[in-house]
């Protein structure tokens, strides 16, 4: 079996190597397991043209690395110019996998590949663990990062937010987020090693966006790897091959009766954050349609919502 193909996208200059074989690692993902190509939204530009990235007055700021080791600040409408063609040209190039390794990016990306985006896999996660009172101090690599935060109210739950530039030293965020259950570190230039250090300054668990990161592709590997193999066009059964995570979807504990094919359609695409009208747009149907499958979903999986099901798929072949 083909070893699977995955593309690893930073909004920096590739490669990665401060950044993604810790991920790889915390996947599960043994060496040589899977094949990995390194893409950068910085790839091919010279000083001139980073310079012309600079954020513009009141737009999103981004904050990323690169190949000389050198920090900088980008405006979020340039990087999303840069990253659109760069993602929808690998998604013509048969991978298995297409992984944007940034947060902050709040820009869906509709791919025919299988797709793990950075921003939206924290959200599903902040989502599945503040309820009520519960108390998560995020910390952000830039003061201006938690202006752009896309968590909407799940944030009035955190009382603590830190904002720090240096990472070097953790005193003054462990002082903001003494009060919180449990601290994310929202970038995923920080470490494993960063979060230990955080750790021991607070006494509070700290989970960074890698390990949320790579929890995710562990998900996508975990299908693939379960994937049937590929059937030859003169055998019964051409054709029907199934998609990455429907593997899973069919294994998860509490389903009471088969998901319909367009009920797997509208499934795969709530998994991946669509709302009703889009999926409603792509699927060709009403967005009450839409409603109506999910609400026939989420009655056969015995879920409330799609934040449950993305956390019990995580807990599918330990996760």
């Amino acid at each position: 079996m083909a070893r699977p193909r995955l593309a690893f996208v930073s909004i920096g200059q590739s490669p990665r190597e401060d950044m993604v074989p810790e991920v790889l690692a915390l996947s599960g993902a043994a060496p040589g397991e899977v094949e990995v190509r390194e893409h950068g939204a910085l790839d091919g530009l010279d000083e001139a043209g980073i310079a012309a990235g600079a954020p513009r007055e009141r737009e999103a700021v981004l904050f990323t690395r690169l190949a000389d080791g050198r920090r900088v600040r980008l405006g979020a409408g340039f990087l999303a110019r840069r990253l659109a063609p760069l993602l929808h040209r690998l998604d013509a190039e048969g991978h298995d996998l297409i992984v944007l390794a940034s947060t902050s990016l709040f820009q869906p990306y509709r791919l025919r590949t299988p797709f793990v985006h950075a921003q939206q896999v924290v959200d599903a996660w902040i989502g599945a663990l503040v309820m009520g009172e519960a108390r998560i101090g995020v910390m952000h690599s830039l003061p201006e990062q938690h202006r752009g935060s896309a968590h909407g109210a799940l944030m009035q739950s955190a009382r603590a937010v830190a904002r720090e530039d240096d990472i070097a030293d953790f005193d003054e965020a462990a002082q903001r987020l003494a009060a919180a259950n449990l601290i994310l570190m929202h970038s995923v230039g920080y470490t494993e090693a960063m979060a230990e250090q955080l750790a021991a300054r607070t006494g509070k668990p700290v989970v960074t966006a890698r390990r949320i990161l790579a929890g995710a592709i562990r998900l996508h590997l975990v299908a693939l790897a379960a994937r049937p193999p590929p059937v030859h066009p003169a055998e019964p059964g051409f054709g029907n091959e199934a998609e990455p995570l429907q593997a899973l979807i069919d294994r998860l504990p509490g389903q009471t009766e088969s998901l319909t094919p367009r009920e797997r359609d509208v499934l795969m695409a709530l998994l991946d954050g669509e709302g009703n009208k889009e999926i409603g747009r792509r699927l060709g149907i009403s967005h009450r349609t839409v409603e109506i499958h999910r609400g026939r979903v989420m009655a056969k999986l015995n879920a409330g919502s799609a934040i449950e099901l993305f956390r019990r798929l995580m807990l599918v072949r330990d996760l």
